[in-house]
This record gives structure tokens, C-alpha cells and sequence, in this order.
């Protein structure tokens, strides 16, 4: 890193987050390192001008700081404070030695893949999403099923009746999308995970697409007034009814994601997951 400064997200409900912090700030400033920390500063200060994210917390804390990053290509290296940590890869005790390597300049970036949702309704956007998991449209509370139709391109893929769809990236198929019977996609291919969620069909299966696709979703009208509801990696959400329509495509933003030194992503598949060996 020509120039050190380092800003530091922390999710400040997760134990000894704060203590971490406390040590962490410390061990950077000993190296000349200029620390901005969301604790003590605003995230406008903490995003700008960094030349490297610490994420202190676990997968959420990161797709939530994702989505405020935008379009700003700042490298993110991810330390888990949970149980279980795809994107946040980095276990606490080996936070210094990834450090030494970032202040080399030796750590290597992936680039992920990222979801954009425009909402319309008619030919007015009325909403925009940005997701790095996925976005589901699914059934809202207790209402019926929903009635789907499902565009690649401009092309029908499936119409049917069921609880929603998810459309993820290869870095969301290990999340929502797995539940539903999605597969697992290595996060360096250029592909869109569409699942269904409980279909009313034995015949509809998840379906991995070119990432260059775009992928439409609409709600078919029925007798009944049924809404659903739009969410963005499970943290944000539009209600909508089957007078919007959904677009979904690739976006231009992509997060740059520092990859462990100690694991590949194999070996996290194995860990997390328990795979017999």
C-alpha cells in the first residue's frame, strides 16, 4: 500500500468488538497507520480516502458496509466474530498476520460480482437496489401464493404459483438460495443463480445463468389484491403489488474482497459446510 490508511467497520453487538478494536487501532498506529474507525467517526469519514475496509463482525456487518462502499473500489478484508463467516473468511486470531500482509502490498483482491435492482413501476423507476448476496422477491406475511413470470432477457423462462423467486450471485449461493435448492456457484464465474421458492411444480428447478443476462419479474394480477415484498441481501425492502415490475442485472459496482492467506475457498466450503473428507 503506497499510503496507509486504514478505516475500520465494527459491529459493535458482536462480544469483545470493541476490545478488538481498542488492540487493533493500537497495533496500526505502532506501524504509522492512519486509523478511522465507524465507532468514533461518521461513515463518510471511515469510506473516504481509505485505502483498505477492516470489517470487524461477521457476514451481515459486510453486505451492510457494501452497499454504503457504492461504487468506491476500496479493498475489504473480512474478520468473522460469529460462527459461521463465507465473506468474512478471516478468523480473529489471524487478523495481524493478514495485516502485515495487506501493509506489504502483498494480499491478493477477488473481485465479486454484484445485483442491481431497478423497481418500476410502468416505465418509472421508483426504487434501486444494490446486493451482493441476492435479491428475493417472496410472498408478504400471510398472504397466498404468488403468481410469477420470470423473463431472461427478453425471453419467458418459467410463469408459476409459488412462495417467490431469489435471483443470486455466485457469492449469495451459499446463503438463501442454498436453502431453496440452489447450487453452490464458485464466486469467479460470471453467472446469476434463479431460484425458486416452493413452487407449485415438481417439474421447476434453480437455474444458473450468464450474468450478462437481465432478468425480469413480474407479478401476475389475480382475483385478489396480492402484494410481495422486494429485498435486497436481507436488509432492505420495497413492498410491491403486480403494478411494478422488477429488473435485475449485473451491476457496474463489484466488491474487491481480500482473500485469506491461510484458506482457499474450498477449504471455507468444506469447513463451514462439514463436508466428510
Amino acid at each position: 500500500m503506497s499510503s496507509k490508511k486504514i478505516g475500520i467497520v465494527v459491529n459493535k453487538k458482536k462480544p469483545h468488538a470493541a476490545a478488538l478494536l481498542k488492540q487493533l487501532k493500537k497495533w496500526l498506529v505502532k506501524r504509522k497507520v492512519l486509523v478511522r474507525d465507524t465507532l468514533l467517526h461518521s461513515d463518510k469519514e471511515v469510506l473516504t480516502g481509505s485505502d483498505l475496509i477492516v470489517c470487524l463482525g461477521g457476514d451481515g456487518t459486510l453486505l451492510g458496509l457494501v452497499r454504503r462502499l457504492k461504487d468506491r473500489q476500496i479493498p475489504i478484508l473480512g474478520v468473522n466474530l460469529g460462527s459461521l463467516g463465507f465473506l468474512t473468511e478471516v478468523k480473529e486470531k489471524e487478523i495481524y498476520g493478514e495485516l502485515e500482509t495487506c501493509l506489504s502490498g502483498k494480499f491478493q483482491a477477488e473481485e465479486r460480482l454484484m445485483l442491481q435492482a431497478r423497481i418500476l413501476k410502468g416505465k418509472r423507476v421508483v426504487r434501486e437496489f444494490l446486493a451482493l448476496n441476492d435479491l428475493v422477491v417472496n410472498r408478504e406475511g400471510i398472504s397466498r401464493m404468488l403468481r410469477l413470470s420470470v423473463y431472461v432477457g427478453h425471453e419467458v423462462l418459467t410463469q408459476f404459483a409459488g412462495d417467490g423467486i431469489i435471483v443470486a450471485t455466485p457469492t449469495g449461493s451459499t446463503a438463501y438460495s442454498l436453502s431453496a435448492g440452489g447450487a453452490i456457484v464458485h464466486p469467479k464465474l460470471s453467472a446469476l443463480i434463479v431460484t425458486p421458492i416452493c413452487p407449485h411444480s415438481s417439474s421447476l428447478r434453480s437455474i444458473v445463468v450468464d450474468a450478462e443476462e437481465r432478468i425480469t419479474i413480474n407479478l401476475q394480477p389475480t382475483k385478489e389484491s396480492h402484494k410481495a415484498m422486494i429485498t435486497a441481501d436481507g436488509q432492505e425492502n420495497i413492498e410491491i403489488d403486480d403494478s411494478y415490475s422488477v429488473e435485475i442485472s449485473k451491476s457496474a459496482a463489484a466488491l474487491h474482497l481480500i482473500k485469506s492467506s491461510k484458506r482457499s475457498y474450498i477449504a471455507t466450503l468444506r469447513e463451514n459446510f462439514k463436508f466428510p473428507t
